[in-house]
């Protein structure tokens, strides 16, 4: 025991070397990250049709995101019960979109636009909760259809996926068109006919995209098997099956996203009368329920709501779900169809919780801006990182014209618990760590899958080449977007909507050993799928000098700003030592906010109507402030705050992060080790006194 008490002193001394020094024992020859690739059952099921069996179903999603680790394990534990508690009071057992917000129905005739009507109802219903406006416009479904259809009177679209007008669509689609600058375009400039007649390419060509996606967000599956008893299983697309909880998880986001940024894209099978309330009129049923999953889906339609005491006796007495409880969908065959235009689905339903899409961000398009994609078509499989450290995804792009741009925002899909991190190289396609720079972004978090970094400061691209970096790290698998050639790729030998995805040699890298080194992404295999003609989902959205960039603060050590102006509002903002500022104006408003130590202000003001203010903010030391106003209804203002790390018992983090010497990690971060180090050297040397006075 003597050994041990005379080794805690050591140990805690230890400790702090640590970590001032930051030092770590890992090792050079970090251990690589792997990556796989989980196909769906719905999309095994579908490549077992025949071709004339495709033609009449909707390609289901070859992959889908997971559900994140950290949640998974989080959704098994002992806390999850209470949280679950939490989430319960904040989601209402019954809600639907249609009390917040106006949720037309709308009718989609005799076409096969399904997908495309429920995919911009999502993004009507997106703006109408985040803008909060009685009328929102309206965005044209018809126009989503042909513009990414291949062939017109006229010729053949060079954008266009490889499908035909009619033939179908899904989320996956729907997405990549949203984000790559094609739409969405406006109802009443392609409004919608109720017919699928080829039309000229100029029909497309001279209709403008007003709005782009930012972020969206793609759910994990939950693939549902029910046994002749009703009882229902839940799996992955691994097959991996999914606990009570976990299936409670993801449906309490599912509610939570609804709630917060709208409708979700979703599917079903429409073509079989008994799974409705009412077999003998389906169109007029209120409820619906499909238990069979060798069924292909057939049919889009929108989650707007959900009740979860929906009674079983709602649906069709032969076949009736075991639970209670559903979706309040909204179909697209107008007020005169199922009820007032919606249907009741169970959370039995085998589909209902598949292939769910929703938007979280948009943005108005600007002529200002160029986006710089190699992933045209958008995500079209997830690949499953299981990271050994971080992962880097990068895209090389050429630069258009001769007009300045800058790159002011990186669109990565990803999702799961990651962290990202952004590094450009303005100059060329090297991808040397000794030519990226790191940029700040607005959010490291990415909490969509398709995301949108912006950059604090935008990087002025300087070379006829430049490559953008988004670097990953999780402690848990996690999923990233790849655009992919299905067929190339070996995924099936069936013609897709994708076979028009192709991909060259130095466009897209991926590392899998934390940027230490590169492979061109065409190189990859795993197993017998191949990566020939795909890419990494990386874009780099520009804008043109005019563009408004940020302003700078001055951040440095030793200041000398002065400004002589007329009719001006002046601002100097120093963050440093021994700064100095003068300013000699007529008729302006002054401000010097200084934080730091032995500053010097100055504002000197001749003229009417001045208004000066001075503002330090300072660990206690040398302060000198002087304002002299000649003239009429001058205001002069001193102010000094001297702010120490500690206040009222509690540490003022973002000025011990300004001020406390840098050593790798701050101060703070060792304060509790030593404190538990003394208790534990007093405990033993209380209870060693203890025993020797007993003896």
């Amino acid at each position: 025991m003597k050994k041990i008490i005379k080794l805690i002193p050591i140990l805690i001394i230890i400790t702090i070397v640590f970590e001032l020094s930051n030092i770590s024992f890992a090792t050079t020859d970090e251990k690589k990250s792997t990556i796989s690739i989980n196909l769906s059952e719905d999309f095994k099921n579908w490549n077992k049709l025949s071709e004339e069996e495709k033609d009449n179903v909707i390609m289901p999603m070859a992959t889908s995101t997971n559900i994140d680790e950290e949640d998974k394990n989080n959704a098994n534990s002992f806390l999850f019960g209470v949280q679950n508690l939490f989430a319960k009071a904040s989601i209402p057992t019954k809600y639907s979109l249609t009390e917040d917000i106006n949720v037309p129905v709308k009718h989609q005739g005799t076409t096969g636009e399904c997908w495309a009507f429920s995919m911009t109802s999502v993004l009507e219903s997106y703006l109408a909760l985040s803008e909060q406006k009685a009328v929102i416009p309206r965005y044209s479904a018809r126009h989503m259809d042909y513009a990414t259809s291949e062939t017109f009177l006229d010729g053949k679209n060079p954008i266009g996926y490889s499908r035909e007008v009619g033939t179908g669509g899904n989320s996956t689609m729907a997405l990549g068109y949203l984000t790559n600058g094609t739409g969405a375009v406006l109802e009443e400039d392609m409004p919608f006919e109720d017919n699928e007649d080829k039309i000229n390419l100029s029909e497309i060509q001279d209709k403008e995209a007003v709005l782009r996606v930012t972020d969206a967000k793609v759910f994990p599956n939950i693939n549902k098997y029910i046994d002749d008893e009703g009882n229902v299983t839940y799996r992955d697309d691994s097959y991996k099956e999914y606990t009570d909880e976990e299936v409670t998880l993801i449906r309490n986001d599912i509610k939570q996203y609804i709630m917060k940024y709208g409708a979700l894209a979703a599917t079903t099978v429409g073509n079989n009368k008994n799974y409705y309330s009412n077999p003998e009129d389906p169109m007029h049923s209120a409820a619906y329920f499909c238990d069979n999953n060798f069924y292909n889906i057939d049919h889009a339609i929108t989650i707007v709501g959900w009740d979860d005491n929906y009674s079983v006796d709602n649906f069709n007495p032969e076949n009736k779900p075991k639970n209670p409880g559903a979706y309040i969908c909204l179909n697209s065959y107008g007020t005169e169809s199922f009820a007032d235009g919606y249907t009741y689905v169970s959370y039995d339903d085998v589909n209902i919780e598949k292939n769910l899409t929703g938007v979280m961000g948009t943005e108005d398009i600007s002529d200002d801006q160029n986006i710089y994609q190699n992933d045209f078509y958008g995500a079209t499989i997830y690949l499953t990182v299981n990271p050994q450290g971080a992962i880097g995804m990068a895209n090389v792009f050429t630069k258009e014209g001769n007009e300045d741009e800058y790159i002011d925002q990186v669109q990565v899909a990803a999702s799961g618990n990651v962290t990202a991190e952004v590094y450009v190289n303005p100059a060329d396609a090297s991808l040397d760590s000794a030519k990226l720079q790191k940029v700040e972004v607005d959010s490291s978090t990415l909490d969509a899958t398709y995301n949108t970094l912006k950059l604090k400061n935008p990087v002025k691209i300087t070379g006829e080449k430049f490559a953008v970096v988004v670097k990953l790290t999780a402690t848990e698998q996690f999923n990233i977007g790849i655009e992919c050639n299905y067929a190339d790729s070996k995924l099936t030998t069936a013609p897709t909507m994708f076979d028009n995805v192709s991909a060259n040699p130095g466009e897209s890298y991926i590392s899998l050993d934390s940027l230490q080194s590169w492979d061109d992404f065409t190189t990859l295999q795993l197993d017998d799928t191949t990566f020939k003609q795909s890419n990494l989902c990386v874009k780099a959205i520009t804008t043109k000098e005019a563009s408004s960039k940020p302003e700078q603060p001055n951040t440095n050590n030793n200041n000398d700003n002065t400004n002589t102006n007329n009719n001006n509002q002046n601002a100097n903002t120093n963050t440093g030592n021994e700064n100095q500022n003068s300013n000699v104006n007529n008729n302006n408003q002054n401000t010097n906010t200084d934080a730091g130590n032995n500053n010097q202000n100055t504002n000197t003001n001749t003229g009417n109507n001045n208004q000066n203010t001075n503002t330090n903010t300072n660990n206690p030391n040398t302060n000198s402030n002087s304002n002299s106003g000649t003239g009429t209804t001058n205001s002069n203002n001193n102010s000094n705050n001297n702010s120490a790390y500690y206040y009222n018992g509690t540490v003022n983090k973002t000025l011990a992060d300004e001020l406390l010497p840098k050593t790798g990690t701050d101060m703070a971060r060792w304060v509790l080790p030593v404190v538990i180090g003394i208790f534990i050297i007093s405990y033993f040397n209380y209870r060693r006194y203890r025993d020797i006075k007993i003896k």
